[in-house]
């Protein structure tokens, strides 16, 4: 540890450095706060790895931590009996009050001490992977992209991993693992921006109410690709319609002929589309039972540590990367696919259009998204248990390589899949009268492994469990994420460990029954643009906080003690200015290229989109009023202690003491000012 804290001390010379000349040009000799720090942790030992928290709740003064390299204003901080401050700080954005509260100046932030951390550091990794192998990875929008940006859309998507996908990686990582808090209690960096951490609460909680059924499919077929006869390969069922047909072959000439596919008739019978009954809210039963087995397993997990999630997580990981690459080589050597199909692949399907490129590359550019995982701050969440010096930084690369290499893997898969659909069925996808982003994969796919000629079943069940894993770790971290928002908000639901996630696996569930009817599942074509719009705006709002409301001096300089290295000024850089232009783009890109998509101009899906949006991001207005309106003094006191960070530090005992020490503050302040009050 000690070795670590002269490390540190070296990473962070420019702000030793600021802080000498800072004291060499004081018109008084005090005691630094490295030393007040260092005797008051000499004077109590601390019985715990995290009991550092201290009775000042009627203390008269506070000196909250920052860390932006700059010169502590005399004004904010007056010294208890007159002569010079106690501490020479780096934050020049410092309170004085009569409490070291974190909300509106009520309460101090409590670490929950059993909320855990990762048996190994692996378990980073593993569960920000897991849900990489999910059915978006073979979805239509990975085929738009192959189909019609061909090579060009390789360099778009790698630049949209490194503008976009590493930086709010690294963001979300970098706020979880400091603060060791959920999606709300993080803004202990800027209060004023709780708000923020409420709204991407009720995106997880909209992401969850309908996230169980796209977990749900996948299951469906995989079980029943455990029966003699794949259900899909025959027209031998109760939902078949007299027309059905299995053919593999057809003739040119009589497109016009073929009759519906039993896969394309399978299709529609779980997603109720073929029902005749004019209710909407006609309920599919196998998708119903498979929303309640994806729930009951996500409860089973959720009771349990994080310990345990976090092996369950990683076994799971390793299981789908097995899964992944056995079936991959199996499918390449069925298909016998040779380098110049897969030079043909890299070709634009439309290479005279230009309009039709310039969409593929729009389109590529989005999908890096998917390396920030299932609804919004699960990175965050799964970073706030990592170890404190953990090098989440070259994780975060590692993270990015898998996604990248995965993608791609499952583009050409992608590219098979329909091919192969369209040589023996003589239909593209886009045919199927059903508008919904899962058709391809449950039309093309089921076909493709269900024509295989040996064991069909067994590569069928392999393919389609995948899916189901991956989307099941990406509900579970969903519910990880917003239990560990309210439990590390409010303490009094730390006790609830149990009932808690009962209640909320039961309100989901109920929910999910609306997304298991034909009307609800019609909604799933558009809520996943919704969940885009409202990722890049979140991510937009954390980007600006961290950077810009903090600081880049005490954001860089909080990195570099977290992770004991030295941030290139060009990384932040790429933060502040590049990646929110990005982001902008990206959500140009994403309301544009909806209101092009719809076809009904009475009600475009982007109203929708719209109105979702003014509801999850009221709480961000609201919140800012509720905090200036509850914390006392001037205007502009208030909005001084509102933007300023509140028990930032890190949980941990000695690194909190070192963080001080390093950063030249200390609640020693508050400490003597209370002390010399009562005298």
């Amino acid at each position: 540890m000690k070795s670590f804290y002269t490390e540190a001390k070296n990473h962070l010379s420019n702000c030793t450095r600021i802080i000498s000349d800072t004291a060499a040009s004081s018109s008084q000799s005090t005691p630094s706060a490295a030393s007040n720090s260092h005797n008051h942790h000499k004077q109590h030992e601390l019985e715990h790895e995290y009991d550092y928290d201290t009775d000042v709740n009627n203390a008269t003064a506070v000196a909250m931590v920052g860390g932006d390299c700059g010169r502590l204003d005399e004004d904010d901080m007056l010294p208890p009996s007159g002569g010079s401050p106690h501490t020479l700080g780096l934050n020049n954005n410092f309170i004085t009050s009569t409490t070291t509260a974190y909300d509106t100046l009520q309460r101090p932030f409590k670490y929950d001490k059993l909320r855990g951390r990762w048996s190994t550091a692996a378990d980073f990794y593993f569960s920000c992977t897991s849900h990489a192998f999910g059915s978006i990875v073979f979805s239509e929008l990975a085929l738009y992209v192959s189909m019609f940006a061909g090579a060009y859309a390789l360099l778009p998507y790698l630049l949209g991993v490194l503008l976009y996908a590493i930086p709010i990686f690294g963001i979300q990582t970098f706020l979880g693992q400091f603060s060791s808090s959920g999606t709300i209690s993080v803004f202990r960096v800027a209060p004023i921006f709780k708000g923020i951490g409420y709204s991407i609460l009720l995106h997880n909680f909209i992401s969850l109410s309908y996230y169980a059924v796209i977990a749900a499919v996948p299951l469906v077929y995989a079980v029943n690709s455990l029966q003699t006869v794949i259900p899909w390969m025959s027209c031998n069922n109760s939902w078949n319609t007299p027309n059905c047909s299995t053919h593999s072959t057809y003739d040119d000439y009589d497109e016009d002929e073929i009759f519906p596919h039993s896969s394309e008739e399978f299709f529609r019978y779980i997603i109720r589309s073929d029902d005749s009954s004019k209710n909407p809210l006609t309920i599919s039963w196998p998708i119903l039972g498979g929303v309640f087995i994806v729930w009951l397993l996500t409860l089973a997990i959720s009771l349990k540590r994080v310990s345990f999630i976090g092996k369950f997580l990683r076994c799971v990981c390793l299981l789908l990367i097995t899964l992944f690459a056995a079936i991959f080589v199996h499918l390449l050597m069925y298909v016998n696919i040779s380098w110049d199909s897969v030079v043909d692949y890299m070709e634009p399907a439309l290479p005279d259009s230009r309009l039709a490129v310039m969409a593929g590359i729009k389109a590529a550019v989005l999908m890096p998204i998917w390396l920030l995982g299932p609804g919004c701050g699960s990175v965050l969440t799964l970073a706030s248990h990592n170890r404190f010096r953990q090098d989440s930084e070259k994780q975060t690369y590692w993270v990015a390589l898998t996604f990248i290499l995965i993608t791609q893997m499952g583009t050409l898969c992608t590219r098979i899949a329909m091919d192969h659909f369209e040589d023996h069925v003589a239909l593209l996808h886009v045919h199927v009268n059903e508008e919904h982003n899962l058709r391809f994969v449950y039309i093309c796919f089921a076909y493709l492994f269900g024509s295989f000629n040996s064991l069909p079943n067994f590569w069928a069940f392999l393919f389609f469990l995948m899916l189901f894993l991956a989307e099941l770790s990406a509900v579970i971290v969903q519910m990880m994420t917003v239990l560990r928002a309210l439990f590390d908000e409010f303490e009094n639901l730390r006790r609830k460990t149990t009932i808690l996630p009962i209640a909320l696996v039961t309100m989901m569930m109920a929910i999910s029954i609306y997304f298991c009817t034909k009307q609800g599942f019609q909604h799933l074509h558009i809520l996943p643009d919704i969940v885009t719009v409202t990722h890049l705006t979140i991510s937009i709002l954390l980007l600006f906080v961290s950077t810009w409301i903090y600081g880049r001096e005490r954001f860089q300089c909080d990195l570099q003690f977290m992770l004991g290295k030295t941030i290139s000024n060009f990384k932040i850089f790429l933060l502040r200015f590049l990646t929110p232009i990005f982001l902008g783009f990206c959500i140009g890109d994403v309301i544009y290229a909806t209101y092009s998509y719809s076809d009904d101009s009475s009600n475009p899906p982007s109203v929708l989109i719209l109105i979702t949006q003014c509801l999850v991001f009221a709480a961000v207005p609201l919140y800012m009023m509720y905090k200036v309106s509850r914390t006392t003094g001037s205007l502009r006191q208030r909005f001084k202690q509102c933007f300023a960070p509140h028990d930032w530090h890190p949980v941990d005992a000695d690194n909190r003491r070192f963080y001080e020490e390093i950063m030249g503050t200390s609640e020693m302040l508050v400490i003597l000012s209370n002390e010399h009050e009562n005298c």
